[in-house]
């Protein structure tokens, strides 16, 4: 008996085999729009816990373009990559200004918004509008490498246009946007990185890289960038009425917009409490007295491993120019990742303080 078209064996067992996730329960072209810019570079547990709540939100295009800058950065807390969040906001400014406050229902319209590529435009069209167009993220590159044995590196070409063809190949007129959602379903749960779990996989039958036993050697991607350890030093400098000394992070900085502990950058690395005193001193013009460690913060951003020591200090004045008195518990306030494991640890600190 012939074997059923890749497609058809593909989408049976998507039928059987999806995992129940929020933003598979409707068409809305927003609501997928937003998951889709959620789900880049955030692991899927991380995003089913916020999604709803960021679009309950900010339902429409029209709810978000009109956010300020805290307001999109605080409902943004948990899933990093904040420069993310303000390209979503400048692409449902686009819809308000450019579309009526409607999505755009094809790839061309959509990949004209701000912060939408080839990728997010081909999932949103196929997904909430059934256009057949592919949607080529990198568990659907880990597939079509594995189930054709792709050889180069995926991200150039030419193995980007074999992938390419071939995904365009396997892609029904039919269910274009359950195709695109089970293909990256199938590269997220079964064809995963390493030790795929090939005796569970749908169209395993024909795979080249599991006839040669060769799941390993595909996809062949550019090496990586080693992650470099760095120590960073901030401050902790408690002022009246439970509050604390903040700033906002400028626009040529990492994590722009938010709210963090005065410091020297969170990427610059700062050997001794007298180098960070004086790192304050000229950025902030105004004397910090340095004092003991309150807590030590692990964390991890770019390609940097940060262990960033938070000391307690005072200040020979209060808020400036670039210095404000606000709550550490603050909903409101977009902080840091970083500032908030700091506060969570030095609670007892904060509380003495008080």
């Amino acid at each position: 008996m012939p074997r059923p078209p890749f497609a058809k064996r593909l989408l049976d067992w998507y039928g059987k085999a999806q995992r129940d996730l929020p933003w598979r329960h409707q068409r809305d072209p927003w609501a997928i729009w937003v998951s889709e810019i959620m789900l880049q570079q955030t692991r899927v547990d991380v995003v089913r816990r916020h999604y709803p709540e960021f679009l309950a939100r900010f339902p429409g295009p029209a709810d978000l373009a009109q956010a300020t800058d805290d307001e999109l950065l605080a409902a943004w807390r948990g899933l990093g990559y904040y420069r993310r969040a303000k390209l979503l906001r400048e692409g449902a400014q686009a819809v308000v200004t450019t579309h009526k406050g409607r999505v755009p229902n094809t790839l061309k319209g959509l990949m004209e918004l701000p912060g939408v590529g080839e990728y997010t435009a081909g999932a949103i069209a196929s997904i909430a509008f059934g256009r057949a167009v592919t949607a080529v993220d990198g568990n659907v590159e880990r597939v079509a490498a594995r189930h054709r044995a792709i050889e180069g590196n995926v991200k150039r070409q030419p193995a980007a246009q074999q992938i390419r063809e071939v995904v365009e190949g396997w892609l029904p007129d039919q269910q274009p946007g359950d195709f695109n959602q089970a293909l990256m379903e199938l590269g997220a749960v079964i064809c995963t990185p390493r030790t795929p779990s090939c005796q569970h996989c749908p169209v395993a039958d024909d795979c080249e890289a599991r006839a040669r036993d060769a799941t390993d050697e595909f996809p062949q991607l550019p090496q990586r960038r080693r992650a470099v350890d760095l120590v960073s030093r901030a401050v902790l400098v408690p002022v009246s009425r439970g509050r604390v000394l903040a700033m906002r992070i400028p626009d040529d900085e990492v994590n722009a917009g938010q709210i963090d502990l005065p410091g020297p950058g969170v990427l610059e690395a700062i050997d001794s409490p007298g180098d960070l005193q004086g790192a304050l001193e000229r950025r902030f013009g105004v004397q910090f007295r340095i004092g003991g460690v309150v807590t030590t913060v692990l964390h991890s951003i770019t390609h940097h491993r940060i262990r960033l020591i938070v000391h307690q200090a005072e200040c020979s004045r209060g808020p400036g120019p670039n210095l404000m008195a606000v709550r550490p518990d603050d909903a409101r306030l977009p902080w840091t990742t970083t500032a908030r494991k700091a506060f969570s640890q030095a609670a007892l600190f904060l509380a003495a303080r008080e």
